[in-house]
């Protein structure tokens, strides 16, 4: 019997470790509006609402779709925000991470090009590690907004988070965005 309760014990220490947040259509709204907020209003106007395929490489457009995502926010610094996106680990200790990226979707970082500058966020868990993610695992990341650039190998960021906290967001096996044969495990 004490070692059934001890059983016990454990999985329910191991439920709580391991649970994740489940989130409403509202929670979505307000993750996809504080990452608009992250983009100063007027940034990309110059891009047309209807445009065809030869925009999209046609060198001055794409010098300018460059510049509008260094755009940064100064008014934003102190803020307390709440983003939901993907981890993009830049400082690992063994299963603890003490610095990443967080990005809007899936995967990104690990090709070309990176995300603009001002939809990636350098989120500083130093002094209280997060655990390692899977790319493709969802997260809510919340704390104080600083506006300050840094450069990584693999991206630039606009932001920084710090006094951040990091939750695990279920979206369930089937709603996580991967694309086929992009992990080669799924």
């Amino acid at each position: 019997m004490k070692h059934v309760g001890y059983l016990i014990c454990c999985l329910l220490v191991g439920v709580q470790m391991t649970s994740a947040y489940e989130a409403t259509e509202e929670d979505f709204v307000r993750w996809e509006s504080a990452w608009d907020q992250l983009i100063p209003e007027g940034t990309y106007d110059f891009v047309p609402k209807d445009f065809g395929y030869e925009l999209l490489f046609n060198p001055n457009f794409q010098s300018q779709l460059d510049a509008a995502g260094k755009v940064i926010d100064p008014s934003l610094e102190g803020t307390i925000i709440e983003l939901a996106g993907f981890m993009v680990p830049i400082e690992v200790k063994g299963d603890q991470v003490t610095q990443f990226l967080l990005v809007p979707e899936a995967g990104q970082c690990i090709h070309i090009p990176p995300p603009p500058m001002n939809q990636t966020l350098l989120v500083d868990t130093t002094g209280s590690p997060t655990e390692l993610r899977d790319l493709y695992q969802p997260i809510i990341v919340s704390g104080r907004l600083s506006v300050v650039t840094q450069r990584f190998e693999i991206a630039e960021s606009g932001y920084s988070l710090v006094e951040a906290t990091v939750t695990s967001l279920d979206l369930g096996e089937d709603a996580i965005p991967v694309a086929p044969g992009a992990d080669g495990h799924r």
